[in-house]
């Protein structure tokens, strides 16, 4: 078949949102903040409470974000600790990058809390970046209202 074809043409190429729980784009919107605090820790010569408060607020103007560009049918607090996760899957990636080439890994906010806590630490804040996430998603869909 082809784009002229008028059967494909009337076909829909993609099923409705409404049954999707994660909305897309309001999550890549919300991980433009995170992208801007991953570049900001790696960058700049910053001490580790620094890169590690300016990542904390990137997650969380992150999840206002998509929680505001949010669809109406979709969970707010979902977006929000869908873009805490995928911050930190970036955040592994340029460690993993930053191993292989040339600088500090300690630079990767998640690195430097993964080195200076203990594991159960590690995992109660890992925990609560992700609760932080789901209250600035909710928070977000409240402020479009």
């Amino acid at each position: 078949m082809s784009d002229e074809d008028p059967a494909y043409a009337r076909k829909r190429r993609s099923r409705g949102g409404a049954d999707r729980a994660i909305d897309g784009g309001a999550v890549a919107a919300g991980l433009c903040f995170g992208v801007l605090a991953i570049f900001v820790s790696i960058v700049g010569p910053l001490s580790g409470a620094v890169r590690l408060t300016i990542t904390t607020v990137g997650l969380f103007c992150g999840g206002l974000t998509a929680g505001y560009f949010t669809r109406p049918t979709a969970s707010g607090a979902l977006q929000g600790a869908a873009v805490v996760c995928c911050t930190a899957g970036l955040m592994v990636a340029v460690a993993v990058s930053l191993a292989f080439g040339t600088g500090s890994v300690s630079r990767v906010a998640l690195v430097l809390a993964y080195e200076t806590l203990s594991p159960p630490s590690f995992a109660a804040v890992g925990t609560l970046a992700v609760c932080l996430g789901a209250l600035s998603g909710a928070l977000g869909v409240r402020l479009r209202r």
